[in-house]
C-alpha cells in the first residue's frame, strides 16, 4: 500500500493545525499594541432637507466593513448642525468604518437602523469604495452625502 499521499495530507493537516494554534498568539501581541483613539467624523449634508435639532444627521462606527443588515455598531452619535464634528473618544476598534444618514422625516431616536427611505451614505475615500479609518490623533474624516442612496 502506497502511504505517501496519505502522509502528505496528515502534513498539510498538521502544517494548518499548527498555523491556526499560532495565530491566536500573533492577534494577543497585535491587540496589546493597539491603543484606543479618537475618531473625528465632520457631516455635510447638501440634499434638500434642513439640520436642524428634529432632522438630525447620524454617524455610526462599525469595526467590520460588513455593513447591513444585523451589524452592530460600536459607537453612535447625531449632530444638529450641518457640517458640524463629530468626536467619538477612547475608539477601542483597531480601525473602524463609518456610515451616515440624514433624519429626513424627524424624530428618529438613534440605537435602531435609519428608517426605511432615509438618505444614508458609507465613508469612502473613492466612489463605491469602503474606506477603514484607524482611530488616532489626525483620525478625521469628512463625509459629504446627499439624497441619492436611500435606506432600504
Amino acid at each position: 500500500m502506497n502511504l505517501e499521499p496519505i502522509c502528505s495530507r496528515l502534513g498539510a493537516i498538521l502544517l494548518t493545525v499548527a498555523t491556526l494554534a499560532q495565530a491566536p498568539a500573533a492577534a494577543s501581541s497585535l491587540d496589546a499594541t493597539f491603543q484606543a483613539g479618537e475618531v473625528n467624523v465632520t457631516v455635510n449634508y447638501t440634499g434638500k432637507g434642513e439640520v436642524d435639532s428634529t432632522h438630525r444627521l447620524w454617524i455610526w462606527l462599525f469595526d467590520s466593513p460588513n455593513i447591513g443588515p444585523g451589524a452592530q455598531p460600536i459607537s453612535e452619535m447625531s449632530l444638529s448642525k450641518n457640517g458640524d464634528l463629530a468626536t467619538f473618544k477612547a475608539v477601542s476598534a483597531p480601525q473602524v468604518w463609518i456610515a451616515v444618514a440624514y433624519d429626513e422625516k424627524g424624530g428618529f431616536a438613534g440605537s435602531a437602523p435609519p428608517p426605511t427611505g432615509s438618505p444614508v451614505t458609507i465613508y469612502g475615500t473613492e466612489p463605491g469604495a469602503l474606506t477603514a479609518v484607524v482611530p488616532g490623533d489626525k483620525a478625521a474624516v469628512t463625509v459629504t452625502f446627499n439624497d441619492a442612496f436611500r435606506m432600504q
